[in-house]
């Protein structure tokens, strides 16, 4: 079972998380998580992440003979997300070391903005402040200036 940072349980299969999970898989064979007594806390993924994340692994344990096309497809559903939930997955997909689903996210980011301009990315992503003083920022502006 796996419990989100508002406390609420999931029950999944061991082998699903298992499976996809460096870090879970590690607290099970290292001996830190036993599977009939406890729950795995993960303080750091809110439940709707968690829920996906878990969709996620499940899907692929179940379906990776499907069809490529299958899974490349339900895949993109799956991503169908705002900025902000697909933030957190990949949030939640680092710190569980989910390779497979951070693969698909880094993709996804990389499509999201290809060929896009700075001040695009920075609407995509919700990204107020950049951090730069005006001298920073022009400098930026003439080192690459195919990016703005």
């Amino acid at each position: 079972m796996l419990c989100s940072s508002e406390k609420e349980i999931f029950s999944v299969e061991e082998q699903v998380m298992v499976q996809h999970s460096v870090i879970i898989n590690n607290m099970i064979e290292d001996g830190s998580y036993n599977h009939e007594e406890s729950k795995i806390p993960l303080d750091c993924v809110d439940s709707k992440t968690l829920k996906k994340v878990i969709d996620y692994c499940t899907h692929h344990t179940h379906h990776h003979n499907d069809n490529q096309e299958d899974l490349e497809a339900w895949d993109a559903q799956f991503l169908n997300i705002d900025s902000n939930g697909l933030y957190d997955l990949l949030m939640a997909a680092n710190y569980l070391e989910i390779r497979n689903l951070l693969d698909l996210i880094y993709r996804t980011i990389k499509n999201m903005i290809k060929g896009k301009k700075i001040d695009e990315i920075r609407r995509i992503f919700n990204i107020k402040d950049h951090g730069f003083t005006p001298e920073e920022e022009e400098q930026n502006r003439k080192e690459y200036p195919h990016f703005y």
